[in-house]
Parts: structure tokens; sequence; C-alpha cells
């Protein structure tokens, strides 16, 4: 009796210890972080507040309360949230790809580096790889402010391409198209499609105080 309870207890132990390294593996293999953030204050990656050092990862939420600033760098580029600002990041190919839900960005991207950001159904990225330092507000569901102080800035939306040139500021209104009517299939009457167009109103004399607020958010003593 006191054999066969011996011989059980081992082999309970052995199926034990067999599975532990098992149990105790991740699922899945940890996520290579996306960046890091390099100044924080009343701020969140996700749902906790945050400082400086913290690291990001694809698919957070970056967010800034009232008041509140967060300068990170993801993928390379830099980017700075103003007060009141939520973005969800995901990585590129020496960049990274943004949802601005609400509030303000600041992008810096130097040579050899992307990014693209959407917003209100448009998308912003780079003309090409040269260094870019924009503004980017939305204001609201269909209405974006965009500044450039460095580089130019390619907007798409659907088919539709705007070049926006270093130096220039623009208040970009969505609206959409009249519904044209077209020949229905097999002569069954006409149907109307439409689909949305932006409408590019420039701002003048905004560039420059954009420029001086864009170069104070990206440039501290602490910047690396």
């Amino acid at each position: 009796m006191h054999t066969l309870l011996k011989t059980g207890l081992i082999l309970a132990l052995g199926v034990a210890l067999a599975g532990a390294p098992i149990m105790a593996a991740p699922a899945t293999p940890a996520t290579a972080p996306l960046g890091v953030v390099l100044q924080a204050d009343g701020a969140k990656v996700g749902a906790d507040l945050t400082s400086g050092g913290a690291t990001i990862y694809d698919g957070d939420r970056l967010q800034t309360l009232g008041g509140g600033t967060m300068r990170v760098t993801v993928g390379g580029p830099q980017l700075y949230l103003r007060s009141a600002t939520s973005t969800q990041v995901h990585g590129l190919p020496n960049g990274f790809s943004a949802d601005l839900n609400e509030g303000t960005v600041v992008i810096s991207s130097a040579q050899g580096q992307t990014f693209q950001l959407l917003a209100d159904g448009a998308t912003i990225r780079p003309v090409g790889s040269q260094p870019v330092v924009a503004q980017v507000t939305r204001i609201s569901a269909n209405v974006l402010q965009l500044s450039s102080t460095r580089g130019a800035l390619e907007v798409t939306m659907g088919d539709e391409v705007k070049t926006m040139e270093a130096g220039s500021s623009y208040r970009m209104e969505i609206a959409p198209d009249a519904a044209p009517s077209e020949p229905g299939p097999q002569g069954n009457g006409p149907y109307h499609t439409a689909r949305n167009h932006f409408i590019w109103i420039a701002i003048i004399g905004v560039s420059a105080a954009a420029g001086i607020g864009v170069w104070r958010a990206l440039v501290s003593p602490s910047a690396p």
C-alpha cells in the first residue's frame, strides 16, 4: 500500500513538472516596442497616466488631458500631442501611422522617415522621403486645419489628391458632391452616386505663427 501511494505521488509530480514550462510560456510572443515617450504631462498611454520613458506599442492610444502635452518618438519620427488630443498609433517601415480622433498633433520626420496621419477620411503624408515638420488640427468631423513649416505634404481622399507646399496653412472642409444621375443597370432608369471631396481655404498669416509653435513643441533642452 505504501509503495503504491509513493508511486502515485511520483507520477503526479512528474506530470505537474512536465506541464509547468508549457503553462509558463506566453501564448504569443511579446510585441516589439514601437516607440517611447520623451516627455509627458497630464497624458496617457492606453488607460494609464504616463511620464517620460514609457514604452509605446503598436495599437496604443495616446491621449492628453485638458492642459496636458506629450512628446514621443514612434518608428523614427517625433509626434507631439497638444492639449486634449487623442490618437492611436501603428507601425510602418521607417515611421508610423496614426488615427487622429481629436485635438492637434505636430509631426517631425527626418530624411528617409515617413508617416501617415488619418483624419476625417483624409490621409496626410510627406511627399517622397523629404524631412517634414507639420501641424494638423481636427476641428470637427469634416474640418481640418493643416500647416507645414518644412517639407511638402500630400493629402488624399479617395482619388482626389492635393499637394500642400512648405510654409502654407489651409483649412480643409469636407463636403459631399452633388449626386449625379447615371444610367442604371440594364436600362432600369437612373441611379445616384455621391462621394466626399475637400474644399481648400488658404489661411494667410498663420504659417509663421504655426512655425514658431511647432519649433517650440519639438525643440527642448531634453530633446534627443
